[in-house]
């Protein structure tokens, strides 16, 4: 398995906080498209910890573990904010 790369809690905070009061904070990804459009996704503030595992389905080679999936218990563990 390949490693997962993502940001920190503590990196999250420290780019955040250099945000102005009052800012609109939105999550971005690739469509996955020929042209790579961005599309952007509101988040809700909701924060759950999830199993992710490597998949083909997805541009980044990622997902949610989904509950009637089996798992060896070596897959990461991520705080998911949606």
């Amino acid at each position: 398995m390949r490693p997962f790369r993502t940001k920190t809690k503590e990196e999250l905070i420290e780019a955040l906080s250099e945000l102005p009061d009052g800012a609109l904070v939105v999550f971005a990804s690739d469509y996955g498209d020929h042209c790579h459009t961005q599309q952007v996704h509101a988040l809700r503030g909701d924060v759950e910890e999830q199993t992710i595992r490597e998949t083909a389905y997805s541009d980044s080679g990622w997902g949610i573990l989904e509950e009637d999936e089996e798992w060896n218990g070596l897959l990461p563990k991520v705080w998911v904010l949606s």
